[in-house]
């Protein structure tokens, strides 16, 4: 399952990077991310465990967060689903930053899979559009 959501934001790409990689401006606002822990930072990017729902379902995952010039990758090291990957897009247009979040869930549940996409689309759609506007209003903040 993906779910996408895209905003243009009045800062740069590095303000934006900033953003994706602090841990309060997920926390600060209503998203699914409850606390997120940096294990370790490295010249590339940072690991971490995420803390948050999915859904009505309490969980952490463990991912690594890698920095390229306009893009950061989050992969699931650890956690409940088969397999996880979000980006974050930084695209100049204008006078903005176009910020694209993806997220790619593979929940692994064999032939229920569908029917938990089914139940869970919309909830995706919405907490990844509750993200970009949270990581806008953290990066316009400053």
């Amino acid at each position: 399952m993906i779910a996408e959501a895209s905003i243009a934001v009045q800062a740069s790409v590095a303000r934006l990077q900033e953003v994706v990689l602090d841990p309060e401006a997920y926390a600060a606002a209503d998203t699914k991310v409850s606390r997120i822990e940096i294990e370790s930072r490295t010249p590339d990017g940072l690991v971490a465990r995420i803390h948050g729902h999915f859904g009505p379902v309490r969980s952490v995952l463990r991912a690594r967060y890698t920095i390229h010039p306009h893009r950061i990758d989050l992969d699931m090291l650890q956690g409940r689903l088969r397999g996880f990957h979000a980006e974050f897009r930084f695209e100049p247009v204008a006078d903005a930053v176009r910020l694209t979040h993806r997220e790619e869930y593979d929940f692994g549940y064999g032939p229920l899979t569908p029917v938990v996409e089914w139940a869970l689309r919309g909830w995706a759609r919405r907490s990844v559009e509750a993200e970009v506007r949270a990581l806008k209003a953290a990066a316009e903040a400053a």
